[in-house]
């Protein structure tokens, strides 16, 4: 699982994965800022728990955090169970399209989730970011 910037909560809804976090009837998981890489990288992965999920991923592609006139294109993969049900592109570096995707996404109980990014360029110091985030119905 990678690493992620959660909140322990004892308002547990449903069982929660590692990087899912529910307080009360919403959830959220946050990948932190990670460093554009060309190799295929986690930013989210965690299961859903008893109940059905809607929420809102959203994408954002590295930017350089001296620099934001600097940035990568980026692809985004979403998979539910192991099937890819999207697939989201950012530019940040041309700036041709948008630097940042947003994608409404059901989520039903037991699900596991994976997102994952790459980039066209190995860059330190550009960086990515995703959150999700929902309610639990």
């Amino acid at each position: 699982m990678p690493e992620g910037v959660g909140y322990a909560s004892t308002n547990v809804v449903a069982a929660a994965g590692l990087d899912l976090n529910y307080v009360e009837d919403r959830v959220f998981a946050y990948s932190g800022l990670q460093a554009a890489t060309t190799a295929v990288k986690t930013y989210l992965e965690f299961q859903t728990g008893a109940k059905t999920i809607v929420g809102t991923l959203q994408v954002n592609g590295p930017v350089d955090d001296d620099d934001p006139t600097v940035g990568a294109a980026s692809a985004s993969e979403v998979l539910l169970n192991g099937v890819k049900i999207a697939l989201l592109k950012t530019d940040s570096d041309q700036e041709d399209m948008p630097a940042s995707n947003t994608m409404k996404v059901v989520l039903p109980p037991y699900t596991n989730f994976l997102a994952t990014m790459v980039d066209n360029a190995n860059q330190g110091d550009r960086y990515g970011s995703m959150s999700f985030t929902g309610k639990v119905i």
